[in-house]
């Protein structure tokens, strides 16, 4: 992240003070006076930093002391220590214990004392302190230590879910981005080109336009895409064949991209099974994205959005109907009608970014289809982020 803007017309300092302090207005409105925090996602949100994500992901490498009021702390991968000082004030060297052996358990200690010292200088002493995604040994060395440990989610699902301003700007530049990854992608469609290579497309197509990461390996073809969640394989496209993608992918300054289509491959007609499911799909999505208005209740919201979808294809409806999107897929999630019970106190709200799920594929068909927009809600409906249309083949139009 630069320190000023850029010529997207992002503001960086706006974008880290306004989502910090939306971030420490809930600590303070749930009176907890310190979070640690390991997560990737939540350390970017505070101090505006972002380093080696997918391999901390899976590894603890750096974390950060976020206060309830002033500047975060953020301990830092050694290497990293020169770069995330260009952006947060405070940047200590971070411990490392995983893959140390019988050295563990004291490394893990030796970093949370560094934790306490921290919490010492701030004043935090017998408050709450929220936690987000410790590893064990982590964990027992905070308890050991007498912290009054607490799960931090309550504060960072109700910080993220309404986005800032620059956050909006962010969602609205990698939805452009997503177009044009969509359209690389249908382009590279041809019978015999196999399905990684068609990830390969979408992959590149969002690195040569300074996104960051795709997450998933979505991409199927023909019979794999019936049941949803096959992921690219070495299979040969035919013609004829249905060729479904999600994009998850982590974009430009981390925002998400997240929508998915179905195509038909190849000069053809589709046959009557491809055409119904997408219709059945096609306008479910429609159906949500236009009953979208903010002040709905998540529970209102599922009950005017959730489609009347044909019993042959219930077993294998998508799990969800809307999730939140930001920094990664977060809240809310929003179950159709009759899939699971939703929140009647909990509403939408203007600058949220959701992601609206449909499949339709049924049980022992040869094809299903994926469909998904990424909107903003705003007080006029929904504003899709994702603005690539629709195969019209697919439609019959």
């Amino acid at each position: 992240m630069t320190a000023a803007g850029d010529a997207n017309g992002v503001d960086y300092e706006r974008l880290r003070s306004e989502r910090l302090g939306r971030f420490q207005e809930a600590m303070r409105a749930r009176d907890v006076a310190a979070c640690l925090l390991f997560h990737p996602a939540n350390i970017r949100y505070t101090t505006g930093v972002a380093m080696m994500d997918v391999f901390c992901a899976g590894i603890t490498t750096r974390y950060c002391v976020v206060p309830a009021s002033g500047e975060p702390v953020l301990f830092e991968w050694e290497m990293g220590v020169p770069y995330s000082s260009r952006t947060v004030r405070d940047v200590r060297v971070a411990g490392w214990w995983p893959f140390t052996g019988g050295r563990r358990e004291q490394r893990a200690g030796e970093a949370v004392a560094g934790v306490l010292d921290v919490l010492r200088e701030l004043g935090v002493g017998g408050e709450r302190v929220g936690v987000d995604r410790a590893d064990v040994l982590a964990l027992l060395a905070l308890q050991r230590a007498g912290l009054r440990v607490i799960d931090v989610s309550p504060v960072s699902d109700g910080a993220r879910e309404i986005k800032t301003p620059e956050e909006v700007k962010l969602l609205r530049i990698n939805g452009a981005i997503g177009d044009a990854m969509m359209a690389d992608f249908a382009s590279a469609i041809r019978p015999g080109i196999r399905e990684y290579e068609l990830f390969a497309v979408l992959s590149d197509a969002l690195l040569r336009r300074r996104g960051e990461v795709v997450f998933s390996r979505l991409v199927s073809s023909g019979q794999n895409t019936n049941p949803w969640g096959s992921e690219a394989r070495d299979k040969i496209v035919a013609s004829g064949d249905l060729v479904a993608v999600d994009t998850d992918a982590v974009g430009y300054e981390g925002y998400l991209i997240d929508f998915s289509r179905t195509f038909l491959c190849g000069d053809v007609r589709p046959t009557p099974e491809q055409a119904e499911a997408y219709r059945v799909a096609h306008d479910s999505l429609l159906a949500m994205r236009e009953a979208i208005r903010p002040g709905l209740s998540y529970d209102e919201f599922a009950r005017i959005a959730s489609p009347v979808v044909p019993e042959k294809y219930r077993r294998q409806r998508y799990d969800l109907m809307a999730h939140g999107a930001g920094l990664e897929d977060e809240g809310p999630i929003i179950y159709y009608a009759d899939q699971a019970a939703n929140p009647a106190d909990e509403f939408l709200r203007e600058n949220m970014a959701l992601c609206l799920e449909s499949y339709v594929g049924a049980v022992g068909g040869t094809c299903g289809v994926k469909l998904e927009d990424q909107v903003l809600v705003t007080a006029q409906g929904a504003e899709p982020l994702s603005r690539f249309p629709f195969d019209e083949r697919l439609l019959g139009t």
